[in-house]
């Protein structure tokens, strides 16, 4: 191979590493978890590459002057690529240390409240789950009073708060407003609150004493506003509290937000649960 033909191969190579890095310093910034950053140099392979380009600058260094000067240029690429590495290692370092990993603010487009939203809660946590909700009929499926048993067992503690069905017309009112499919009338949910407190209640009384500790179950008896689930040291909002026209048809297609409990604004969120839990106490469905 010419000398000329090398250099035209090499500067092939040098344009492919120019667009990695541009990649890798873009994704860097937008991707801040650690296995994303460990995701992108497996995928671009910085150290093989910088390992072959180091070779290659070590051939070119036998060739001619302008083949030398090309090898310095390829070994100053080689630094630069070395150097994102450890950037992103550093940045891994910094976020896992104090409290804990920080985690982004992330949408998800689809699933909110759904079945497997539920099981997704449930079977994740580690430490706790809460759920703050309108209408109570999902939690009372034998399906889903397994999973929180389980997780009950385990150590988990569970706090539900919905909708009471000692509420009043009013806030019943103002609930079937902003209920998702199926919509009801106001007489009708508060039938189907009483019906599913009662049916969690019995089959929570079967339980364990170990897992009953760990599950507490209040209604609330204002007007319906913030909906969102709590795992451990995150919160999922959704949307659900806008008028039912403007949801989408299916339940699958709801999106939400999840969001770092410690920090705004999941912080606030989080805060609105406690306090809420504390105005229900009047309105025990389970105790723990």
């Amino acid at each position: 191979m010419s000398w000329l033909e090398r250099a035209n191969t090499v500067l092939g190579v040098v344009g492919f590493i120019i667009t990695i890095i541009t990649l890798v310093k873009v994704q860097s910034v937008q991707r801040a978890q650690s296995e994303e950053r460990a995701l992108l140099r497996r995928l671009y392979g910085t150290e093989s590459l910088a390992g072959h380009l180091r070779s290659a600058a070590g051939f070119l260094r036998q060739g001619e002057q302008d083949a030398r000067n090309l090898a310095e240029e390829l070994v100053r690429m080689c630094g630069q690529i070395e150097g994102i590495s450890r950037a992103l290692d550093s940045m891994n370092r910094m976020r896992g240390s104090g409290t804990g990993e920080q985690r982004m603010i992330r949408l998800v487009e689809r699933g909110y409240y759904t079945p497997a939203f539920y099981s997704r809660v449930v079977n994740d946590a580690q430490s706790n789950a809460d759920f703050l909700m309108y209408r109570n009929l999902q939690i009372s499926n034998v399906d889903m009073l397994q999973a929180m048993e389980r997780a009950a067992k385990r150590g988990v503690s569970i706090r539900i708060l919905a909708i009471s069905s000692a509420s009043s017309d009013s806030v019943l009112e103002q609930a079937s407003m902003v209920l998702p499919w199926p919509q009801v009338p106001p007489e009708t949910l508060r039938r189907q609150l009483a019906e599913s407190e009662e049916r969690v209640k019995n089959v929570v009384a079967a339980w364990p004493d170990r897992a009953r500790r760990n599950f507490e179950y209040r209604g609330y008896v204002i007007t319906p506003n913030m909906h969102f689930a709590r795992l451990d040291g995150l919160v999922m909002q959704g949307f659900v509290g806008t008028l039912s026209p403007a949801q989408p048809d299916q339940l699958e297609d709801r999106g939400y937000v999840e969001l770092p409990r410690d920090r705004e604004p999941g912080a606030t969120l989080s805060r609105h649960f406690d306090e809420l839990w504390a105005q229900s106490a009047s309105s025990v469905v389970v105790a723990g």
